[in-house]
């Protein structure tokens, strides 16, 4: 038996726009980052967007997106990842589950504050940068967030030769003040960059998919998930007068 199940939980369904080989690809590189004894799973929002650039998208998958984390909680998973670097709907999932919930922006915030004295976000669109800088007000980070920069490139559009576009987004946030870089998008985290990156550019890059994972792997080893004094259950729910989903 496994000493975590670990499940990645795609808000939108990737394998209809980029194949079932896809999901599988990056849940293959998922366990291949896992500590020996984490066992990872993948499941897909089949009613959520087929990519999410804006707050509106955001919303359109967290309604699915929640059946199906409700659903992995009982079937035995121990912690899940939100496969969106928007973190959409997070506060939601944490009222609603008792497993460890992780956002990948929240958590590659909060570690990279760790790492330099302020951070830049690498993102896909201008749309969502507003977005992504009030997940760092909201994260209490504000003051460490140097920028937020785009590379112009949608999410679907994001492939091998993407490198450029990212390089020179990453050059700018350094310009603008940043000595840790984060990619900011969850598409981008699989690209297989981020060291390249970091070594070109000597700054820390963190992939937040990498960053999640072992965020979610912590708290499990440790025994820990969010406090229900910060994420109540909802009223109704614990009153039994509706299920939970």
């Amino acid at each position: 038996m496994a000493d975590a199940r670990i499940l990645y939980l795609v808000p939108g369904p990737i394998s209809r726009a980029r194949g079932v080989e896809e999901l599988e690809r990056r849940r293959s590189l998922l366990q291949g980052w896992a500590s020996t004894g984490t066992d990872v799973g993948i499941a897909e929002n089949d009613d959520g967007p087929g990519s999410i650039e804006s707050a509106y998208e955001e919303y359109v998958s967290v309604p699915g997106s929640m059946r199906l984390a409700a659903s992995a909680e009982r079937d035995g998973y121990d912690a899940i990842i939100l496969g969106c670097f928007g973190d959409p709907g997070l506060d939601g999932f944490r009222e609603i589950l008792s497993i460890p919930m992780v956002g990948p922006c929240e958590a590659s915030m909060h570690v990279a504050a760790q790492l330099g004295h302020s951070f830049g976000i690498v993102t896909v669109l201008d749309s969502v940068v507003e977005p992504l800088r009030k997940l760092a007000r909201v994260a209490g980070l504000d003051s460490r967030l140097a920028t937020v920069v785009s590379c112009d490139v949608p999410v679907l559009e994001l492939h091998d030769d993407s490198y450029e576009p990212v390089l020179e987004a990453c050059e700018q946030a350094l310009a603008a003040g940043a000595d840790a870089l984060i990619l900011g998008c969850m598409s981008m985290a699989f690209l297989g960059v981020a060291e390249r990156l970091s070594d070109e550019l000597g700054v820390p890059v963190l992939n937040p998919a990498r960053v999640a994972l072992k965020t979610a792997e912590f708290l499990t080893s440790c025994g820990l998930s969010h406090s229900k004094r910060a994420y109540p259950v909802p009223p109704k729910i614990a009153a039994g007068t509706v299920a939970v989903l």
